[in-house]
């Protein structure tokens, strides 16, 4: 993610922009025979290409890659030594968060009641990665097929798959609520295993009546019309769309 890219050139940029004044300064310092700060600057520049060069930090959510295969996934931030892996001739690699993990997918359920009227389900899904590694593999693989775009074909998934389900509307309590959840979530986890992800919390709210308002994004409407037959919504469903 471009996010992601931006963040790792930021810190190679502080880096070097660190690196190359010190090399200036030891230079300096030596060339006038300066020698204690000669020796400060120098232990500063040995700290500075250890951090830079040799000390990797991980962030989270990152995969160790060797050949396009999934070796390890640390789901934490940790620190390594980076000849560790490039001795093995790995790469590490963070998987996308920002875009993908760190807000929640909005999606819309609806259902018929037995009076002729309409129930919706309207889900907030927050996001995770299954910590296995043939999953990771999954994770990655769509990363690399997709890089920016994964984001998009991740909500693509959840609403091709929520335009076909539709449970009997729970009548009322938390209980009845968390029934009506559980095999919705488990339906859409099947899809989402197919990018190595699953939902680590739904949260829903229901409304009901003859007649409801949706509000959907612009790439939910062209989903929903691709798998609508005829490539309609339900007519007794008024539509608007928004953000």
């Amino acid at each position: 993610m471009w996010v992601q890219k931006m963040i790792r050139l930021l810190g190679r940029l502080i880096f070097y922009m660190l690196l190359l004044p010190l090399m200036i300064a030891i230079i300096y310092t030596l060339s006038h025979e300066q020698w204690r700060a000669a020796l400060i600057f120098i232990v500063l520049c040995v700290i500075v290409l250890y951090k830079g060069l040799i000390r990797l930090t991980i962030p989270e959510k990152s995969v160790v890659v060797r050949d396009g295969k999934v070796a390890l996934f640390f789901p934490e931030k940790t620190v390594r030594d980076r000849f560790d892996f490039a001795s093995r001739g790995q790469t590490v690699i963070q998987l996308p968060h920002f875009g993908l993990l760190d807000r929640p997918y909005k999606l819309e359920i609806f259902s018929p009641d037995t009076k002729g009227g309409l129930n919706s389900c309207r889900l907030s899904l927050d996001l995770d990665y299954i910590m296995e590694l043939t999953a990771c593999q999954r994770a990655y693989d769509n990363y690399v097929l997709y890089q920016d775009r994964l984001p998009l074909e991740v909500r693509r998934q959840l609403l091709k798959i929520s335009a076909h389900l539709g449970w009997p509307f729970p009548s009322h309590g938390e209980e009845d609520r968390e029934e009506y959840l559980k095999p919705i979530v488990a339906e859409l986890n099947r899809g989402l295993e197919d990018f190595g992800l699953k939902i680590e919390e739904a949260t829903c709210s229901f409304t009901a009546g003859p007649t409801l308002v949706r509000f959907v994004a612009p790439e939910q409407e062209m989903v929903e019309k691709a798998v609508e037959p005829g490539g309609a919504f339900p007519e007794s469903v008024g539509h608007s769309t928004g953000l």
